[in-house]
Parts: C-alpha cells; structure tokens; sequence
C-alpha cells in the first residue's frame, strides 16, 4: 500500500481495507490452484479459512484504528463496519464512556459561562439546556436569589423615585428582610421629622397669627415637646398676668367705687399681691376705725344681762352663762357688721336706727332696723325703675311743691315692738 491509501480519512481507509484483503486472498487462492490442483472440499475449507482470516486481522486493525484515534465517532464506525466484531461490547463501553465525559465537558463549560454572566437568564440557560446536570440545583438557587434581588433593587428604585413616606413603608412591607430595609426606616424617620417639624412651624404660626391664649393653649396641648412651646408659655404667661393686672385694676376701681371697708378688705383677700392692696388695707383700716366713733359705744354686757333677765321673767327657768356669752357674741358680730357696711346705710337710716336713749339698746337690733331700711328702699326703686340696671337723671325734688308728702321710714310707720325685744 502507499503512502497516500494512508492518508486517506479512516473510515475510507476501513472500507478500502477489507476490499484488498479480498483480491488478496483471491490471488493467493489462484496461486495456490497453480501451484496445485487440490479438491474442491479442500478449496472451500482453505478458502474460508483465509476469509475467516482477513476478517480477523480487518477487525484487528480496524479496532487498532480506533483505539489510536479514540474518539466516539472512530468507535462508532468500528461498529458499523464490524457490528459483530471482537471488540464491539469494549468500543459500546468507550462511546458511553466517550459520551458521558463529554457530557460532563459540556456541563461543565456550560455552569462557567453562567457563573460568569452572573444574570439570572444565564442560569435559566444552563438549567434548560442541563436538566440533569451536576449544578441544575445550584443555579435555581441562583435564580431564585438573583430574581429576588432583581425586585428588590427594582421595588426600592422605585420607593427612592417616588421619595414619599407610603411609598417607603410598602417596601419595608413587602421586602422585610430587603437589602435596602435599613436606608428604607431610615429615610422614614427622616419624613416623619420632617412632617412633624412643618405641622409644628404651621401650628405655631396658626397660634401667633391668632394670638389668644386659647391658641396658644391649644399648640401646647398638641405638641408638648414642639420648638415653639417655651414661647406659646411665654406668652400664655403674658395673657396671664395682664388678665391678672386688668381684674386686679377693675376689682380696685370696684373697691374705690364702693369705698366701703368691706369693699377694700374684699379687694385684699381676693388680691393678696395685688398692686393696690397696701392701700386697700390702709383704706379699710381708716373707714372701720371712722365706722368704729361713728357707730355708738353700747355696754353689751349690761344690755345682755339685763335682757337675759328680762326673758327669765316672761318665759320662766334660769339665766347660764353661756346664754349671755351667746349675747355677748351676737352682739359683736352685729356691731362689726354694721361698721363694715356703715356706707350702705343712708344718714337717716343711722339717725333712725341707731339710738342710744332706748331701752337697752342692741347692736342686733340697730343692724336689723338698718338692713331693712335699706332693703325696703332698695324694693321700691325697683318697682319704680324695674331691676337696674339704670341711672336716674338728676332733677330737683317735686315732691311738696305737688303737695305729696316723702314716705315715711318703715321704721316709723311699724311699731316699736316689732324692731325690738320684748321689754318689761
């Protein structure tokens, strides 16, 4: 054979071989019947002979082909040229071997080009084109987390582009444990300050504009911790003491207007650190020691005694000692009462009541006479004028002119009797 049979592809060369084999067998055969004339039986034995080995050292050599180039397509024309050949279950082994390390390869190089791309469609890839491969569960992991982040980048894209508190709260919501959660909350915290910090500034600037103290109540209530609050107190502290300054200022004005004891000792108790009470008190002091000469001194203790005597007699049992310090005490209070309210009583209620030349004359009995003069007077001006209240007009007195005569004081028109205890 020559050199170029020789490079002719293998599986020309396989198909050549058996062919040449053949004629040489068939040349040796015809030498053979030269050289000898043998029987027929003896022909056909050495001629299968001889076939059976061509056939043997074609197989031979073809398998040696095989094995020398080693790949699955040389076993496998190996055994479409010598399907029952010597070594037709050894080339089957070494095509499966064959196939299955190149499967392998395949896998292999196939996971190395996802890996590299590193995209969830590249792992998609792999997993359709390996079903079975030694990483399909590997690259569905990778799958699930790379689409997984894929939306969670996608959905806080989307929280950070829309930038309201809503929109951060979703993604919280929906990707707890995102890789974006932490910036998320803190991004809300931010929102909230700052929502919180303008519905303050607008609270307070509702307050000032306002400018009352129940605004300034109301913006405290709402936001106790707010930045405006040391000054909403301030200014309520303001209201206060000028609301302090104008009822102490009016209550004053009452007091002077009054100018009665009790009037200005009234102001005192109500205004103890009012800007009037050292006069109110120099005030009251001055009218009660006035109200004290002008009330008449009466001895109490004689007119107690004298009267407690006097009750024993009409009504019988004993006078003790704690009937006359009740007297006593009624008494008192009577003559106090009537110096504190002195300027409420008219100069002839005083001159009609308060007399000293009686018998036994009484404290109680001067206050009793006096408050109902002036209740009595009080009574008829407003059946005149109606309940006030109301100003009468300054005319002159028609009253003897007309030919009427003044009313009487009830004092007057009543009984002794009926102001005064029952006498002996």
């Amino acid at each position: 054979m020559t050199d170029d049979w020789r490079q002719q592809p293998g599986r020309a060369r396989r198909i050549a071989f058996p062919k040449l084999a053949i004629v040489a067998v068939i040349a040796g055969a015809a030498l053979a019947s030269a050289c000898s004339q043998p029987s027929d039986s003896q022909q056909t034995a050495q001629q299968q002979a001889s076939d059976e080995q061509a056939r043997k050292e074609a197989d031979e050599k073809a398998w040696a082909d095989a094995e020398k180039a080693g790949t699955a397509a040389a076993y496998t024309a190996y055994l479409q040229n010598f399907g029952s050949g010597a070594h037709v279950s050894e080339a089957s082994q070494r095509i499966v071997a064959l196939n299955e390390t190149a499967r392998k390869a395949s896998d292999e190089k196939a996971w190395a080009d996802a890996e590299k791309a590193g995209t969830a469609a590249a792992y998609t890839a792999y997993i359709q084109s390996f079903g079975g491969g030694a990483h399909v569960a590997e690259a569905r992991q990778r799958v699930a987390e790379l689409s997984r982040k894929e939306a969670d980048d996608k959905a806080w894209a989307d929280a950070v582009r829309a930038g309201t508190a809503a929109a951060l709260t979703a993604y919280t919501q929906n990707f707890s444990s995102g890789a974006h959660v932490a910036e998320a909350r803190q991004r809300l915290a931010t929102l909230d300050e700052q929502a919180r910090k303008d519905a303050d500034d607008k609270a307070w600037a509702d307050a000032d504009k306002a400018g009352t103290a129940a605004a300034f109540n109301g913006y405290i209530q709402k936001f106790g911790s707010g930045a405006h609050v040391a000054e909403a107190r301030q200014r309520l502290a303001a209201f206060d003491e000028q609301a302090r300054k104008e009822a102490d200022e009016k209550a004053w004005a009452d007091a002077e207007k009054a100018g009665t004891a009790s009037a200005f000792t009234s102001y005192v108790q109500k205004f103890g650190s009012g800007a009037h009470v050292a006069e109110a008190r120099k005030r009251a002091a001055a009218l009660e020691t006035q109200g004290r000469k002008e009330v008449p001194t009466i001895d109490i203790q004689k007119t107690c005694q004298l009267a407690a005597g006097a009750m024993v007699k009409l009504m019988g049992g004993t006078t003790t000692e704690q009937d006359i310090n009740a007297c006593l005490d009624s008494e008192q209070k009577a003559r106090d009462q009537i110096i504190k309210d002195r300027a409420t009583y008219s100069s002839a209620d005083k001159v009609q009541c308060m007399r000293t030349g009686v018998y036994l004359p009484s404290y109680v009995e001067w206050l009793t006479c006096l408050e109902m003069e002036r209740d009595v007077r009080k009574m008829q001006q407003e059946e005149r004028f109606g309940a006030g209240p109301w100003t009468l007009p300054r005319v002159k007195p028609v009253g003897k002119q007309c030919g009427m005569r003044t009313p009487a004081p009830l004092s007057s028109r009543k009984s002794s009797g009926g102001l005064r205890r029952a006498r002996t």
